[in-house]
Parts: structure tokens; sequence; C-alpha cells
């Protein structure tokens, strides 16, 4: 999959991103469901994971 995005989607994106994994940190710490508490870490390792793909690829196209 190959996606182009502006330098502004880009950013955006990004603080996207982070307000979503910061909500997921907070998340995790206050939720005493173990399974829930897995299920949030999952989501979190995978934004983390767009985030460094993101960085990565600096301007150039997604893929």
């Amino acid at each position: 999959m190959e996606l182009a995005l502006t330098n502004m989607e880009v950013l955006v994106l990004k603080a996207a991103l982070h307000a979503d994994i910061s909500e997921l940190i907070h998340e995790i710490a206050k939720t005493d469901n173990r399974e829930m508490r897995e299920g949030l870490k999952v989501n979190e390792e995978l934004l983390e994971s767009i985030l460094e793909k993101l960085n990565a690829a600096g301007g150039r196209k997604v893929a």
C-alpha cells in the first residue's frame, strides 16, 4: 500500500497519534481488567509503529 500525504497532513496525523497514544497510556494505567489492558497495549504498540514509520518516511511518500 502506498499513501501520499502533504507535510501538513503528516503533521496533523502525528499530532493525532501522539494524543491517542497518550490517552491509551492513561487508560492502560487505570484499567484493572487484564484482558482489556493487554488489548489497549496492543493498540498502543500499533500506533507507535505507525508513528515510527511516519517519522522514518520524513517528507517521502508513506508506503
